[in-house]
């Protein structure tokens, strides 16, 4: 451990080598997060082109310079910990495949997140397009183990950017009556979601209830860009949850240790968990820190290390300490086919996820070759495990949608 560390980040990491033997402690996860707070604090966080943020958090205590904001992490926690829901009910078209995610509830599982290329089941590597994703979609509603449709399963690449948004919401709609994520590909995208979504599900608003969850990335080193950020104020004000996660990549867009990545990632999804609640108390939200080490000779991750998976049971620590549900990974991996260092690593990750308690699992299904690639015969053979593990239930054919969400859906697509 190098010398010239700061006092905190030794203890930090001298307590995950002792967790990784013994278990957690509280005296080692108060150290992560009293670290986490001198981050806050001496640096800050950047949030990039957005004023009203900073004006926010301004009037939460926080000291702006330009666009970073230096905050009271201590009073960050107490108004998550004060508003943020410890469980919320994520609703389907059909009630039966309602959700409770948090606290004392099974694991929600959705597919892979945004794989611009797909393999077919001759092998043939293509890109994405409405056609596939519509199948990609009815598979996850026919998978007893996917308790979720997921957004974004691969990339519509035939599709116009600005439409995607609604042609992967009919996609879901029409294919599917199981809980979905949301649209983040803009502001007023993902308000157009959300009403729809609402129309679709059809049953009032209640407290502790919403029909989407949306992943708000920050950008690791300690940055929120504009987008996510308008897209956070946008979904909390709605009342409907985001997944705030910080995805970082240990020796390039974070410390090369399990313990600076820890500290760095709970400082950023704090600000993150604190400002939904800060544009609406009670606003449902999923803390996500995930990490895994950079191979500085290839430039690419190392998906299924074993390092993530330290990050993985400690983050839900923090997050149960938070008291927040927590995200974890699925079967993800390195590999460029579903070969046996696929099913190793996705194994390894996958367990890790189980076995620290994490509430939502994405990329549960199909993921290869780090993200890039979206596998249809691997997504169903992930999907049956899980199935086989008990997770999930059969799943019958989705309830039709109503035809007037359908032409409303089909209006709005003609005119854009």
């Amino acid at each position: 451990m190098p010398a010239s560390w700061p006092t905190e980040h030794r203890a930090a990491a001298d307590f995950i080598a002792a967790a990784y033997r013994t278990g957690s402690d509280e005296a080692g996860l108060e150290t992560i997060e009293k670290a986490a707070d001198r981050v806050l604090e001496e640096t800050g966080i950047r949030f990039l082109n957005d004023p009203e943020t900073i004006d926010l958090l301004k009037q939460a205590g926080g000291m702006a310079t330009g666009d970073v904001v230096r905050l009271d992490g201590a009073e960050l926690r107490r108004i998550v910990r004060r508003h943020a829901p410890p469980r919320f009910l994520l609703r389907g078209r059909n009630p039966a495949r309602d959700t409770p995610v948090g606290a004392g509830a099974a694991p929600v599982f959705a597919p892979i997140y945004g794989a611009p290329n797909v393999v077919l089941d001759d092998g043939t590597r293509v890109p994405g397009s409405r056609r596939i994703y519509g199948e990609l979609v009815a598979a996850a509603h026919a998978a007893p183990g996917l308790t979720n449709t997921g957004q974004m399963i691969c990339v519509m690449e035939d599709v116009a950017e600005d439409r995607r948004p609604l042609e992967m919401l009919f996609a879901h709609l029409t294919s599917s009556d199981k809980p979905l994520m949301g649209s983040i590909a803009s502001p007023a995208a993902a308000e157009a979601v959300i009403d729809l979504t609402a129309a679709a599900v059809g049953r009032p608003s209640l407290p502790g209830e919403c029909n989407l969850l949306h992943l708000i990335n920050a950008t690791p080193p300690l940055t929120y860009w504009p987008n996510p950020l308008k897209c956070l104020r946008t979904i909390a004000l709605k009342g409907e949850a985001s997944m705030v996660s910080s995805y970082m990549m240990m020796g390039a867009t974070a410390p090369v240790t399990v313990a600076g990545a820890l500290i760095q990632g709970y400082a950023e999804v704090l600000a993150g968990l604190a400002l939904a609640q800060l544009w609406r108390p009670g606003a449902p939200v999923v803390m996500g820190i995930l990490a895994y080490p950079f191979d500085m000779r290839r430039m690419l991750p190392n998906f299924g290390d074993p390092a993530s998976q330290l990050v993985q049971f400690h983050a839900a620590e923090l997050g149960r300490r938070l008291g927040v549900p927590v995200r974890g990974d699925g079967a993800i991996t390195s590999a460029k086919v579903d070969d046996a260092q696929s099913g190793a690593e996705g194994g390894r990750v996958v367990s890790a996820a189980l076995a620290s308690g994490a509430h939502f699992i994405l990329h549960a299904a199909g993921w290869l070759e780090q993200g890039r690639t979206v596998s249809l015969a691997k997504f169903r053979r992930d999907a049956a495990a899980l199935a086989e593990l008990g997770y999930g239930k059969p799943a019958d054919l989705p309830m039709p949608l109503d035809r007037e969400i359908e032409m409303e859906i089909r209006g709005r697509l003609a005119l854009s």
